[in-house]
């Protein structure tokens, strides 16, 4: 890309499981004109404490392998007891300089055993990434729709949650989320088709939407050109692409 805009990836999964090198989708990165990617981490479906604290280890070593690249968010399985998923907050956020919490699917977002986790981002403002996805076969138990995070957002409302994977929660799940003001939504998501942003835009406004690719489990410049194909003005793409998550995050 020739121009000098921001561009922040929020969804982004090191090291790939895939076995792409994270040297290659950083480089791969750069050439595209990404400025920074949030790294979520990679872990394995209902991680022990010991692979929840791995997977955490591993994220803030990139992060400071790559300070001007990467940023990270520590992952937590809230099956665990609450003062572990709290330490673990303390540990790699308070003292490890992660910048934000990811949830998978490991819990539901009804359940109220989230909301500690809810409570201590909202005092250390910090944002909290959520898997999300509409679906009508193959739903993981425990694993959250659009609904599930728009009760999130109700009943912890100092808390901002991203809602992940807007495509594949479709224009249903943005007006699910579309009262609470602080849900916001990020762009990554099963196959493109056009119009979704604009829908995003039009229903939350261009502050809500950030930009995130959900590398490598997509590719980065498929997941680009949703956003800069779209018809939206230039300031709103500016908004999606880097200048919201800069702000979330205080970067």
């Amino acid at each position: 890309m020739t121009d000098e805009r921001m561009i922040i990836d929020i969804h982004t999964h090191l090291p790939a499981k895939s076995g792409v090198s994270t040297a290659t989708i950083l480089s791969e990165a750069r050439r595209l004109g990404i400025t920074r990617l949030v790294n979520l981490g990679a872990w394995p479906l209902n991680a022990t404490p010991e692979q929840v604290q791995s997977a955490n280890d591993e994220t803030m070593r990139l992060v400071r392998r790559h300070p001007d690249t990467l940023t990270g968010f520590a992952f937590l399985n809230p099956n665990h007891e609450k003062g572990f998923v709290l330490g673990e907050i303390s540990r790699c956020v308070e003292n490890g300089g992660l910048r934000g919490i990811k949830l998978e699917v490991e819990r539901n977002a009804r359940d109220p055993r989230l909301d500690p986790i809810m409570d201590a981002c909202a005092s250390l403002d910090i944002p909290v990434l959520h898997h999300s996805w509409n679906k009508t076969v193959g739903k993981v138990l425990g694993e959250s729709s659009p609904a599930g995070i728009a009760h999130l957002g109700a009943r912890r409302p100092r808390t901002i949650i991203v809602m992940a994977h807007l495509t594949a929660c479709g224009m249903r799940g943005i007006l699910d989320i579309e009262p609470y003001p602080n849900v916001y939504v990020d762009t990554s998501g099963s196959q493109p088709f056009s119009g979704i942003v604009e829908y995003a835009v039009k229903r939350l406004g261009p502050e809500r939407i950030l930009f995130g690719s959900d590398i490598p489990g997509r590719d980065f410049s498929c997941q680009l050109g949703r956003v800069l194909g779209a018809g939206i003005g230039a300031r709103d793409r500016d908004l999606i692409l880097g200048i919201n998550a800069e702000r979330l995050l205080q970067l």
